[in-house]
């Protein structure tokens, strides 16, 4: 289909997402979809200041081991607070088998030209470090 899937993350009151079970739900029933059928999807952090690390695990940790690295080309991250950056960044590393507790800039999990500045107001696409031997 190759198709855009847009994706609004909700949270709750005070745009803190917590909800694993919501965020398993969305899993399986709009982003594992898209992905099979070959769609990009877009997900969509407005509103959201903060969250666990179980909901943004509940939400792509299954389709990163599913699909692997290759997947990363087909999801994007757009509207991300600095913490939701970081903990995508952290489980996408996870989830890949390359835990490293060294710090990086999250959203830098990948090359990228030095000195482009993002806003949280673009789509991050999400690229994976090669560790270096």
């Amino acid at each position: 289909m190759n198709e855009r899937i847009e994706v609004k993350v909700a949270g709750g009151i005070s745009g803190f997402a917590e909800d694993k079970d919501a965020a398993k739900e969305l899993r399986k029933s709009t982003i594992l979809p898209s992905l099979l059928a070959h769609d990009t999807v877009v997900l969509d952090f407005s509103g959201i200041t903060s969250s666990t690390q179980s909901f943004v695990h509940a939400l792509i940790a299954e389709p990163l081991q599913q699909f692997g690295e290759s997947v990363l080309s087909r999801l994007e991250f757009r509207s991300c607070a600095p913490q939701i950056k970081s903990l995508v960044g952290l489980v996408v590393d996870y989830s890949l088998g390359g835990f490293s507790t060294t710090p990086s800039d999250p959203m830098d999990v990948g090359t990228r030209r030095p000195n482009k500045k993002r806003t949280s107001e673009k789509p991050v696409k999400v690229h994976r470090k090669r560790k270096s031997a």
